[in-house]
């Protein structure tokens, strides 16, 4: 994912890439925090070590150049250093892991003969620890009897690289110190410079002295800048830049950047059939960064392993997605520039969606008075038309009956056409209007709506009910209007959307009850 969220006092959150710091550290120290708090970081990071702390701090802001966050420590001569005290770090101790330290540094015009990093100790005249330094601008690192030999033995050696620092320019030194192999390679802006390996039979092991309690002294003796400085198990981070750069590989000649990625949670609109009418934000975008947003939505609840297809946002208010949805997600690739200096960021962001509401119930639900002549054992009704244009155009109404007022055991949503063809049910009868939708039911046409075919209502046309067939074989089956009992009748409206999967809502809560009660002849009383 890679992208962290910034929150400052009186300032708005903003989303923007992860900065290139260590992916994992003891220490990790960027100057952004108070000058006695050196190992805060911008981002709130702290690699916290219980075996690292800083006894003393000395050193002067510098606001106008820096390699991580906001500010650089600056250091002049003797009169700055930090002490670190590193005793009973594991990597200060007689058996460390593998490890890395990386400084990066800005060298002054007086620092071509400096001391950045040192931790010797002398014991019975014999001096131990190691120390970088910088000779006429090469950096040179010391490693004094820390490489154990047979009978308790020990030797140093020296790694000095070929290569001069450039003044008032930015510049990694990196020094891995690989004590299982007994490999130490010194490493400048990622570039091998100087190495020793010593695997001799009678090499035995790497260590500081034991129970050694010297302080490890950054910027001992140095003129420049150090920020970013850090130790952390394994190799070197590769990378320097401040952001993610642009790589290009040599032998396919193909080069690649792939940025970081922020992705929402699953958001929900209140009803189903949303349609997205535009999008707001605001980002700052630097020049040759690239920020794109993407979106994806559907009526169907969705996970984030879903496999539903992303959308890339190509415009704010013109070609958005058309799909309709109730649950929808965005996602944002952010790239910094080509050189890691700068990226994008986003401040704020909004959906506009228009929300597909249900319809209301319809109105003055009644029985007609002045049915035409029916057969026996039927009825019919007259009721208000619905507004809205998504009922008129592609939707109906479903008519609900029980024998009790609030438990419905069946419905009809279909009528039967000419040809023996099913229909919506959508009041337009004869002797029908705006005010007076009229639909009748009798036998033929409750015996349509519990067997209907298989396929009969599989077009576009009916996909608004044609799931209505899975609830209707959930009623009971045959269940014909009975001589002599009350019916409770109560009718809904529906939307074109209807759809029993994924957008139930779509449909008006039921009417009042209205009621009839068929007669019943009785002869030969008892």
């Amino acid at each position: 994912m890679g992208v962290v969220e910034h929150k400052e006092p009186g300032k708005k959150n903003t989303l923007k890439p992860k900065e290139n710091i260590p992916k994992r550290g003891e220490l990790f120290f960027d100057f952004e925090g108070d000058t006695n708090e050196p190992s805060l970081t911008e981002s709130g990071f702290l690699f916290p070590s219980k075996s690292i702390s800083v006894t003393s701090s000395s050193y002067l802001e510098d606001k106008n150049t820096h390699f991580f966050g906001r500010k650089s420590a600056y250091f002049s001569g003797r009169r700055n250093q930090i002490h670190l005290s590193v005793s009973g770090n594991p990597y200060f101790g007689t058996h460390p892991d593998p490890f890395s330290i990386s400084i990066p540094l800005r060298m002054g015009e007086q620092g071509t003969g400096s001391v950045i990093l040192d931790r010797t100790v002398y014991v019975k005249g014999k001096k131990y620890g190691i120390s970088l330094e910088l000779n006429e601008g090469r950096p040179t690192l010391y490693v004094n009897n820390l490489l154990q030999k047979t009978e308790s033995r020990t030797i140093s050696f020296v790694l000095e690289s070929s290569s001069k620092l450039k003044r008032h320019t930015w510049e990694v030194i990196s020094i891995y110190f690989d004590t299982l192999n007994h490999r130490y390679v010194l490493y400048q802006n990622g570039i091998e410079t100087a190495e020793y390996e010593n695997k001799a039979s009678d090499t035995i092991g790497f260590g500081f002295p034991e129970n050694d309690s010297t302080p490890l002294i950054l910027g001992k003796s140095f003129y420049g800048n150090l920020d970013g400085f850090h130790i952390h198990k394994g190799e070197p981070e590769v990378s320097y830049t401040k952001f993610e750069s642009v790589r290009y590989d040599d032998d396919t000649k193909i080069g690649f950047m792939e940025g970081s990625i922020a992705i929402s949670p699953i958001l929900e609109t209140k009803y189903s059939n949303s349609s997205l009418q535009q999008i707001q934000w605001k980002i700052d975008k630097p020049q040759d960064t690239m920020l794109e947003l993407y979106f994806r939505g559907s009526n169907q609840k969705f996970n984030e392993t879903s496999s539903l297809d992303w959308t890339r946002i190509r415009s704010l208010t013109m070609d958005l997605p058309k799909q309709k949805f109730k649950y929808y997600q965005w996602k944002i690739w952010f790239r910094p520039d080509p050189l890691g200096k700068t990226v994008p960021n986003l401040q704020s962001l909004s959906f506009d969606y228009t929300e597909q509401s249900p319809p209301d119930v319809p109105t003055l639900f009644r029985l007609d008075p002045n049915p035409t002549k029916l057969p026996n054992n039927a009825v019919c009704f007259l009721w208000n038309s619905n507004h809205e244009k998504e009922v008129q155009n592609g939707g109906g109404y479903i008519i609900h009956f029980g024998l009790v007022p609030n438990r419905m055991v069946g419905s009809v949503f279909v009528k039967k056409e000419k040809g023996d063809k099913l229909s919506k049910i959508d009041g337009n009868e004869e002797n029908s209007g705006f005010r007076n939708k009229r639909f009748c039911i009798d036998e033929d046409t409750l015996v349509s709506n519990i067997y209907i075919p298989e396929g009969q209502l599989e077009t576009d046309e009916f996909r608004s009910i044609s799931d209505q067939v899975d609830i209707s074989r959930k009623e009971k089956r045959g269940h014909l209007f009975q001589p002599g009992l009350t019916y409770y009748f109560r009718i809904s409206a529906y939307n074109r959307y209807l759809n029993e999967w994924d957008s139930k809502d779509q449909r008006s809560p039921l009417s009042a009850p209205i009621s009839f009660s068929f007669p019943k002849e009785v002869s030969h009383l008892q």
